[in-house]
C-alpha cells in the first residue's frame, strides 16, 4: 500500500470517528439520560391543561409549559396551580448537571372528594401569651414556656391561623387539617422587628409664648397719672 492510500485510509477513519462521537449525545437523549454538559440543572413542568402557574420554592416562574434553567444542585419545591383545579406540590432534588421533567394531569375541583372527619392544630409562640384566631374567630392564647395551644375537632380541610402578640406584626399561616392528624403552627415573634406605635419626639419643643393679661381701667388711669407726674417733675 502506497503512502497516498495509507493517508486516505486514515482520513476516512478520522471522519468515521468524528461521526460516531457526534452521535453520542443524540443516543443519550433518546435513552432519557438526564446528564447535561454544564454543572447547571433545569426543571421542565408540563401540565394538562396548560397555562397553570408554576412556583419554585415560593417564587412565581411563569405558566406551563415552562423550562426553568440555571439551577444549582439542591432540593426544590415545585407548586402548580390553576383556577378550578386541585393544587399540586412536588419536592425534588437535583444533582449537578441534571434535568428534570414533571408532567402533571390536573384534577378538576369538582372531582376532588370533600374532606371528611376532623383533626387537631397545635399552636405555640415565642414568647408565649399570644392570642390565636382560627379562620377569624378567637381560639385562645398560647401558654408560656414550650407548651402549645391545642385546637381539637377542627374540620378537615384548609384553615387560616392568625397569631398576634402586642408590639409585633401578626403571624398568619394556612394549614391543611387531615382527619385524625395534627397540624402544627409555630409563631416566632423574637426574630421579627417590633412595630413602632406613636410619633417619636426629637429635640426640644419650642417654648410657648406667654400671653400678657390686659390692664384694668383703674390700673391704666394710675399708670397715665404716674407718667404725667414724672414729666412735670423732670420739667425745669
Amino acid at each position: 500500500m502506497d503512502k497516498s492510500s495509507y493517508r486516505n485510509r486514515n482520513i476516512i477513519f478520522g471522519i468515521i470517528a468524528c461521526l460516531i462521537l457526534a452521535g453520542i449525545p443524540a443516543v443519550m437523549a433518546a435513552d432519557g439520560t438526564t446528564a447535561l454538559s454544564s454543572g447547571e440543572s433545569n426543571i421542565t413542568v408540563i401540565t394538562s391543561p396548560a397555562g397553570a402557574a408554576v412556583y419554585l420554592n415560593g417564587d412565581y416562574r411563569g405558566p406551563t409549559p415552562i423550562k426553568i434553567g440555571s439551577l444549582s444542585p439542591g432540593t426544590y419545591q415545585v407548586d402548580v396551580s390553576l383556577a378550578g383545579y386541585k393544587n399540586e406540590t412536588y419536592t425534588r432534588t437535583l444533582s449537578a448537571g441534571s434535568m428534570l421533567e414533571i408532567g402533571v394531569t390536573l384534577i378538576p375541583l369538582s372531582q376532588v372528594p370533600a374532606p371528611t372527619g376532623s383533626g387537631s392544630i397545635t399552636v405555640d409562640s415565642n414568647p408565649g401569651g399570644a392570642s390565636v384566631q382560627l379562620d377569624g374567630n378567637p381560639a385562645g392564647t398560647t401558654p408560656a414556656g414550650r407548651a402549645a395551644l391545642i385546637l381539637n375537632n377542627v374540620p378537615s380541610g384548609s384553615h387560616t391561623v392568625t397569631v398576634e402578640f402586642a408590639g409585633y406584626p401578626p403571624y398568619t399561616s394556612t394549614v391543611t387539617v387531615v382527619e385524625n392528624q395534627v397540624a402544627q403552627v409555630h409563631a416566632d415573634f423574637v426574630s421579627q422587628t417590633p412595630t413602632i406605635t406613636g410619633t417619636p419626639v426629637t429635640g426640644t419643643p419650642p417654648a410657648t409664648p406667654q400671653k400678657q393679661a390686659p390692664l384694668s381701667p383703674l390700673t391704666a388711669v394710675a399708670a397715665a397719672g404716674l407718667i404725667g407726674l414724672a414729666a412735670v417733675i423732670r420739667r425745669p
